[in-house]
């Protein structure tokens, strides 16, 4: 169907590692680029208005530019910036003003929009430190290089030349500067396929500079002091972006909690600047041949003088931790040596040592140590893994995976990177315990989960029956039936689902639900549980006095291409409740759960692969869906459920045909809203409006297909197994 990878794209994305890597969650605010920024800073570059300063003709901000403080490695050292100069009071409330315009964005058209921002640029000519060390007017800055071309570029490159390190150690500055080396990582790649914006300076200007020499005049500028960026804990976030441009790897969005730059804090101050990632980020860029020299340039650099005993202290660094994990990812494409890794622990060929033991012990204990084990083991040598897993996690495994905080992330790891035959001897360690290690930790339930599916689905049959004893008890011990399961993982009687306040899923919602939906693929059982469960819930009535039923709302005006609604506009939404109300059987609890923000998806997975229900179990919930379609069609998640009883009603063409007959005589109704206008275009209503013959034919040849591809699947799957497809061989009857 068309948007369920979308869908299905947006729902990972708002919950993405919820459970599979609480660690990261849990301590990247540690180690993990706690950029304790203000805007992705800790104070979320808070507006200061009306400041003492305006009224002397200097902006209060601007003091900030004077001195910074820097404090690697927890240390208290103060360092004297050079003085940029202070904007006056006129250029502030320009300044502030153009931050707040492009904020709101409201501009006629795209023609407008460039005008205005090359108007700013100009202005800001030769006031770019002044603006990037501005607490208020980094935003502006960041705002108009996301929206710059490439000559405007080479203008805020020149204005910033020779002072590009202190700006990375700057509290607002070094955000600018991410900002900066991801617009011009993007152009280096145009300018090596040819591309041109039509605001190139001529090559023969004096003041010319190719993008790939901007990125590396900026490395060669921090080259002298590469070690005390590694240890700042603004210079940290700006060096591992340097080196994930100059590898060529996936720049990271500057949003996201789990990225390499953001850590879960800095995530939420980042979303109060208001300033959205642009197409620039999330992905990865070509790049010349001098960025190879480059990088190896820096991790030679880096690797100059230390020693294994300075490594290991910067392995447990809440700041230059990461940056060393960055450096053993990325030193596999400078020296198959690999100096990092065989400094930090032994070589794969040497004994066990009782320092290195007891480093280990460290790591295994520490929340930024463990994070760092964990990312070090994930793109390492297999026989690295197998010697630090030999000597000091193979007899203690069940032990570490109890350390919830530490331990357990880095068994995580051995589970998925470890040998075939080492992931089954965890696994018979694990899954005895299963139930005490999953109380605080779904994380490490998703893992072993994971590890049984690579491994020809190794003790499947102990590790479901392990999750049905510890989610079908209640308080007091008492044995429930399989389809308490729902509600016990989910928790609903406790949800936002029945809440009276609040409607907005939580964190723990989301990773509840994210389990079960693994859950639900991976088992059968677990998949019958769930739909009896729901289908239970159809016989629950909603609660009667619900104020928290904004979401529709809410949802509706996001999406509305229409303008937004005054207060006149609440008696309409009024009457489309009622219209809908009026075509509608009362609703359920099932019907809360298809329009609830996490636990749809739960409804999702149950009907995404409908060869897997019996055909009773199917009739059965259809019955209690098709009442309720043109409710669940407006709705943001419902629609999505509707769309996928397209294919739940295969060889049920009764049930299809009175769904399309009810959307057809409601159309006026589905097409109001966004969501109901994608539900008519992918079960096609045109065409069955139109042309129903056709619609008809066009079903029962889908429904040919589906017969097709599933033979096909049946068959690879047999081949996959050694089936030929023939029968017992003869030599088996004698």
């Amino acid at each position: 169907m068309e948007r369920d990878e979308k869908h299905k794209d947006e729902h990972n994305h708002e919950h993405k590692h919820e459970h599979n890597h609480e660690h990261k969650h849990e301590h990247n605010h540690e180690h993990n680029h706690e950029h304790k920024h203000g805007h992705k800073h800790e104070d979320g570059h808070k507006h200061e208005d009306g400041l003492d300063g305006e009224e002397k003709g200097v902006d209060e901000d601007d003091k900030n530019s004077e001195v910074l403080e820097v404090k690697p490695s927890g240390t208290t050292e103060t360092t004297n910036m050079p003085f940029f100069g202070l904007l006056n009071s006129e250029q502030s409330a320009y300044f502030r003003q153009a931050e707040s315009t492009l904020n709101l964005d409201t501009f006629d058209n795209a023609e407008a929009k460039r005008a205005f921002v090359d108007s700013v640029l100009e202005e800001a000519k030769g006031n770019e430190l002044k603006l990037a060390t501005n607490q208020i007017c980094s935003k502006l800055m960041e705002r108009l290089i996301l929206l710059s071309n490439e000559r405007e570029m080479r203008q805020i490159y020149h204005g910033c030349k020779g002072f590009f390190y202190q700006l990375c150690i700057h509290k607002y500055a070094s955000h600018v500067m991410e900002a900066f080396l991801v617009r011009t990582a993007s152009m280096v790649e145009k300018e090596m396929l040819g591309h041109k914006d039509g605001n190139n300076l001529d090559s023969e200007d004096e003041d010319f500079t190719s993008m790939e020499g901007i990125v590396l005049e900026i490395v060669k500028e921090m080259q002298p002091k590469l070690k005390s960026l590694a240890k700042d804990r603004y210079g940290s976030h700006v060096l591992r972006l340097v080196l994930l441009i100059v590898a060529g790897k996936k720049l990271p969005s500057s949003i996201e909690s789990n990225s390499l730059l953001r850590s879960k804090r800095s995530k939420i101050a980042r979303k109060m600047v208001e300033i959205e990632d642009n197409e620039d980020y999330e992905r990865n860029f070509q790049v010349p041949s001098s960025f190879a020299d480059a990088l190896s340039n820096i991790v030679t650099q880096m690797i100059d003088g230390e020693t294994t005993e300075s490594l290991r202290e910067v392995a447990i660094d809440p700041v230059a931790s990461p940056v060393l994990q960055l450096l053993i990812q990325l030193e596999g494409k400078v020296s198959r040596e690999r100096p990092y890794w065989n400094m930090t622990f032994a070589r794969a060929d040497e004994p066990k040592n009782d320092k290195e033991g007891a480093f280990m012990e460290y790591l295994l204990s520490d929340p930024v140590g463990s994070h760092f084990l964990q990312t070090a083991l994930s793109n390492q040598k297999m026989k690295n893994i197998n010697r630090v897993y030999r000597f000091y996690m193979l007899d203690r495994v069940g032990k570490l995976a109890k350390r919830e905080t530490t331990g357990s992330f880095v068994v995580q790891t051995l589970l998925e990177k470890s040998k075939p035959k080492d992931q089954e001897v965890i696994l018979d360690e694990l899954v005895p315990i299963l139930n005490e290690l999953i109380v605080n930790n779904f994380g490490l339930g998703a893992s072993i989960v994971d590890c049984s599916e690579r491994n020809n689905d190794y003790l499947k049959k102990e590790i479901v029956d392990k999750f049905f004893e510890f989610f079908n008890k209640t308080v007091n011990g008492e044995r429930m039936d399989d389809t308490s399961i729902l509600e016990n993982l989910l928790q609903l009687s406790r949800s936002t689902l029945f809440s009276v306040k609040d409607d907005w899923p939580t964190s723990e919602e989301r990773r509840r639900a994210l389990f079960l939906e693994k859950l639900i693929d991976y088992d059968d059982r677990f998949l019958r549980a769930c739909v009896e469960g729901l289908m239970g819930l159809a016989e629950v009535a909603k609660p009667q006095k619900n104020y928290a039923r904004e979401r529709n709302k809410i949802n509706e005006s996001e999406t509305s291409e229409v303008e937004p609604k005054d207060e006149k506009d609440e008696t309409d939404e009024t009457d489309e409740t009622k219209d809908i109300n009026s075509v509608e059987s009362e609703s359920n609890m099932l019907i809360e759960i298809c329009k609830h923000g996490v636990f749809s998806h739960i409804v999702e997975s149950c009907i995404a692969k409908p060869e897997r229900l019996e055909m009773v179990t199917k009739k059965l919930l259809l019955n209690l869906l098709v009442g309720h379609v043109i409710e669940l069609a407006c709705n943001a998640q419902g629609s999505h459920i509707v769309d996928k009883l397209f294919e739940l009603t295969f060889r049920l063409n009764m049930y299809k045909d009175r769904i399309a007959k009810k959307l057809v005589d409601n159309e006026d109704l589905v097409k109001r809203t966004v969501y109901g206008r994608q539900v008519w275009k992918n079960w096609k209503m045109d065409l069955y409006a139109r042309r129903f013959g056709e619609w008809k034919r066009m079903v029962k040849q889908e429904e040919i297909d589906k017969k097709v591809q599933k033979g096909v699947d049946i068959g690879l799957a047999n081949r996959k197994r050694g089936f030929n497809g023939q029968g017992p061989s003869k030599r088996l009857h004698r």
